[in-house]
């Protein structure tokens, strides 16, 4: 790794990018200009380590503070990027799956909410649950020692946790809960006997240039199976979303990584990343490299129709209500937690201003919850996967075809990328979109991740759907 030429290749792209903005109109520039070019190659550096956090800030602070002095625009935007601050130390955790529904009422209506795990840590005690009530509410519970909780949700967007309060102790054995008075109590059974899951770690060094275009490859293939699946046969393309996100980043970021020595004259993987593009008609992505003709064989999965007749979307619920630990990979501790489907929905959003009612239409999909320590910030990060920028979540399904993930489209507004902060600093609650959803019938999923010293796979069987 060359880091003084990574640090000089951030700045000749800085200095570029300020002759580039001052070249144009005044009129036309934004009151608050930055470079999302410049932005996406500091974080590229920053994640592979070639360049320090304080640089990548002092690059970028120093091209705003030039355009903002020569058109009179907003230099302080956007805020410094935390998204470079060093991952927290993991830390310890007690998860339980659940797996069960419990009935609510909300806004005069009464609804199932499935519930997927509790979880203890420092910051305290939650239940997680699979989707928004919309209403803050607040019921009462009773654990096997007699001692009585009360367990709530704040309202609004607050994140898919409901909370209990006081902390209980660290091994209570069962909770009783009561959503209304003079309802029957629900039992939720926290010592229950957990399958031991298959988990593999295969000690293999993986190149962090590498990882990084994977993680781009992952964030493009996420973004057009949606819209190959809707309209088979037209190039992606055609859409505005892939364009939009690849434009010409991907070849800027190839550059920084060659620059900075972390990714191998010979690699294959600019290539393929090329060939991918090339494959989705997509073109101007700037990498210099010959689009490959060869994919690997996830990405060429994804882009692969289905070769069965297409099924009838499987029912709500939850599939699997387990816990996978994965051995710490690259300092980061990950818990996979459950699995579930969410049908094809409307939401309404009561916005905060004016009583605005915001509708976002919902396709199916199916939704891993995962628990995470460890991680370092994605934030500003247009490729971000919820894992941190250089972890790709890839899962292979019992009928072979290969999956991506990304983090779920519909986030809190105090968390980032579909993650959101525990009182203790140190943990996530990760809601990960299963792209292409899971079929009905799906046996069992193979879920891997790669870090620059292993590969680690972890095998997790579905309850019938």
């Amino acid at each position: 790794m060359d880091r003084e030429r990574a640090e000089t290749h951030l700045r000749l792209l800085a200095e570029a990018e300020l002759r580039r903005v001052t070249a144009m109109p005044a009129g036309s520039i934004p009151d608050r200009w930055y470079s999302a070019r410049l932005a996406s190659v500091a974080q590229a550096l920053t994640a592979v380590g070639a360049v320090g956090a304080d640089v990548a800030d002092e690059v970028q602070a120093h091209v705003r503070l030039a355009v903002a002095a020569r058109h009179r625009l907003d230099a302080h935007w956007p805020p410094g990027p935390e998204r470079t601050r060093p991952a927290p130390p993991p830390a310890s955790w007690r998860v339980v799956p659940v797996g069960q529904g419990i009935s609510i009422q909300t806004d005069g209506l009464r609804r199932d909410l499935p519930l997927v795990a509790y979880v203890q840590s420092a910051g305290g005690a939650r239940l997680i649950v699979t989707e928004w009530p919309f209403s803050p509410f607040t019921f009462t519970a009773a654990d096997d020692r007699g001692v009585s909780y009360q367990i709530s949700w704040r309202g609004e967007m607050a994140p898919r946790e409901l909370q209990l309060r006081p902390d209980p102790p660290h091994q209570i054995r069962w909770l009783d809960l009561t959503t209304a008075p003079g309802e029957p109590a629900t039992r939720i059974d926290l010592d229950p006997q957990i399958p031991v899951p298959d988990v593999t770690v295969t000690r293999t060094a993986h190149n962090p240039g590498e990882l990084l275009l994977d993680v781009i490859a992952a964030r493009i293939l996420t973004t057009v199976a949606p819209f190959l699946q809707n309209t088979p046969g037209q190039p992606a393309a055609a859409s505005a979303d892939p364009r939009a996100l690849i434009g010409d980043g991907p070849g800027h970021i190839v550059a920084a990584l060659h620059a900075a020595g972390v990714l191998p004259p010979d690699s294959p993987v600019p290539g393929q990343l090329a060939g991918l593009c090339a494959r989705l008609g997509i073109d101007g992505h700037g990498i210099t490299a010959p689009p490959a003709g060869d994919l690997p064989d996830r990405w060429h999965s994804m882009l692969t129709p289905p070769g069965r007749e297409p099924q009838d979307p499987p029912a709500p619920g939850i599939l699997a209500a387990t816990v996978a630990e994965l051995p710490e990979l690259d300092d980061a501790k990950i818990a996979i937690v459950g699995v579930h489907h969410k049908p094809a929905e409307v939401l309404q959003v009561l916005g905060r201003a004016r009583g605005i009612v915001q509708q976002h239409h919902l396709a199916r999909c199916t939704i891993m919850h995962l628990l995470a320590t460890g991680l370092t910030p994605e934030r500003d990060w247009p490729y971000a996967t919820g894992l941190g920028p250089l972890t790709a979540l890839w899962i292979r399904d019992s009928d072979g075809r290969w999956h991506a993930t990304r983090p779920d489209g519909i986030v809190s507004p105090w968390g980032h990328n579909g993650s959101n902060p525990w009182t203790d600093t140190r943990m996530v609650t990760v809601w990960l979109r299963i792209i292409p959803p899971l079929n009905r019938g799906t046996a069992w999923i193979e879920i891997s991740a790669a870090g620059r010293s292993a590969q680690v796979r972890a095998t997790l069987p579905l309850s019938p759907q």
